[in-house]
């Protein structure tokens, strides 16, 4: 399978974004893209520098909150929702509350058609996956790592927003985003096997974007909708945390419709 990449652009603002150029300029509607380590161009090293948004680990509270209040600001979504994430398959619907930071437990996919409701997802190195349906402006966004994968997180994405939107699968357009790739993400064979793939007899690389297209693909997404992150976070010099490459940080898969845009029915 031949997919088209994307190298995501940074806009202008306080949070490091980089956003799908295409879907930025065919879909102003749409608040999209991937939080980086630090704005573009920017070369302290002081701790405080990595726009750093993870919500559970050590960083002091008051700092993480602050970033994550001007990602609220500068997407133009007043209310973003995130939760713990279990490196499962269960999916959350959102409608419209009060502004602010929503964490729930134990869910790996989000969906709305709510406008001003931000979608997030951590990630360093699994696949954020953007999920649009572009006539009823419902989104989804899915946290995929191996274990995502092999639980069926993509799917169960594709599920919750059809059932929200009352969309055919056709008409969905589907970003996997800023991740490891497949010469860098080298794993044991019981991760092949739990993913369904040939098992080799020793560690080998498997390219987990090119795996979860072919299943959108298989569920009836087109071709032509369906692209991918030119940006692997483990080599080269990206400006996105990797696990991998021994980074604590967390970036921010976002999704989520504009408030000024009402949904279209």
């Amino acid at each position: 399978m031949t997919l088209r990449e994307i190298r995501e652009e940074p806009v202008a603002g306080p949070v490091p974004l980089y956003v799908h150029p295409e879907w930025a300029a065919r879909f102003p509607w749409l608040a999209q893209g991937t939080t980086a380590r630090r704005r573009a161009g920017a070369t302290s090293v002081s701790p405080d520098a990595d726009f750093d948004l993870r919500l559970f680990g050590d960083l002091p509270v008051g700092s993480v909150l602050a970033r994550w209040r001007a990602l609220r600001e500068q997407t133009g979504c007043p209310r973003a929702v995130h939760a713990r994430q279990r490196h499962g398959a269960a999916a959350l619907v959102h409608e419209a509350g009060p502004p602010g930071l929503c964490i729930a437990e134990g869910y790996d996919a989000h969906v709305t058609r709510a406008p001003g409701v931000l979608l997030t997802v951590s990630v360093a190195d699994c696949v954020p996956v953007s999920l649009v349906d572009p006539v009823s402006r419902s989104v989804a966004l899915v946290h995929a790592g191996w274990r995502g994968a092999a639980a069926g997180a993509l799917e169960a994405g594709l599920a919750a927003l059809i059932g929200c939107s009352g969309a055919p699968v056709e008409r969905l357009h589907v970003h996997l985003g800023p991740a490891i790739c497949g010469r860098c993400y080298e794993v044991g064979p019981e991760v092949h096997a739990a993913l369904g793939l040939p098992v080799p007899s020793a560690p080998a690389p498997v390219d987990l974007r090119l795996l979860l297209a072919g299943r959108a693909a298989a569920q009836g997404v087109p071709l032509d909708q369906l692209t991918v992150s030119a940006f692997c976070t483990r080599c080269g010099d990206p400006p996105f945390f990797s696990h991998r490459g021994g980074d604590t940080g967390r970036q921010m898969g976002v999704l989520g419709v504009k408030p000024a845009a009402a949904p279209r029915l």
